[in-house]
């Protein structure tokens, strides 16, 4: 018995040091105060005026320049408000073209330019095709597809030739227009193909109800 004492102590001291290790540790993380969780704003944390963002492809060659006379940024949903925006798309291969409008909305990983306020898309004349215009009250742009698209009512402008519709998407990669439901087509035999020719001058229209 006398040769199991020490042992003995030894282990209810060392039970007693775990005990007092453990309540030191449960009293300290108690006592002292925990951030609270960050708080999601929804007044905006980055400004700028007169401000330029630009996207490269994996070679850094520019392919979309977004600007305007001032930017806000919003946390809560990592939107970017900007006002008198311009959205220039400028892909090798795709004609070039420029989205004006007096308010614009920046989401969905910056995939999304949501142009508000007197729309005006142009997209320059190439060597195949004359120039393209759209406007309308709301465009819809998506610079990593170079698709337009609104759903509200929309005029075309190619050449001589005039199409009134609501709702549209123009793919500016294959250059197809199509329009939801038009109310007013004016095409002028100046801007149609001549036979000769394989160009598609005058704007492409796939209608659907």
């Amino acid at each position: 018995m006398k040769e199991r004492l020490p042992a003995l102590i030894a282990l209810f001291m060392l039970l007693c040091l775990v005990i007092t290790t453990w309540w030191a540790a449960d009293y300290a993380q108690r006592s002292i105060p925990l951030d609270p969780p960050a708080r999601i704003s929804h007044e905006p944390d980055a400004w700028s005026d007169h401000f330029i963002m630009l996207s490269s492809d994996p070679d850094g060659v520019p392919k979309n320049r977004l600007e305007g006379d001032s930017m806000q940024h919003f946390p809560h949903n990592d939107s970017y408000e900007i006002v008198n925006a311009i959205s220039t798309g400028q892909r090798p291969g795709s004609a070039i073209t420029t989205g004006r409008a007096d308010h614009a909305t920046m989401f969905n990983n910056d995939k999304t330019i949501l142009m508000r306020g007197n729309a005006h898309l142009h997209r320059f004349p190439s060597e195949d095709t004359s120039a393209l215009d759209i406007t309308s009250s709301e465009l819809i742009i998506y610079p990593e597809k170079d698709i337009i698209e609104t759903d509200k009512p929309a005029t075309v402008i190619q050449g001589n030739s005039r199409m009134n519709g609501k709702g549209m998407t123009y793919n500016n990669k294959t250059r197809e227009l199509e329009v939801y439901s038009n109310t007013d087509v004016s095409i002028s035999n100046k801007d149609l193909p001549s036979k000769s020719s394989n160009t598609d001058q005058a704007p492409e229209e796939n209608t659907r109800p």
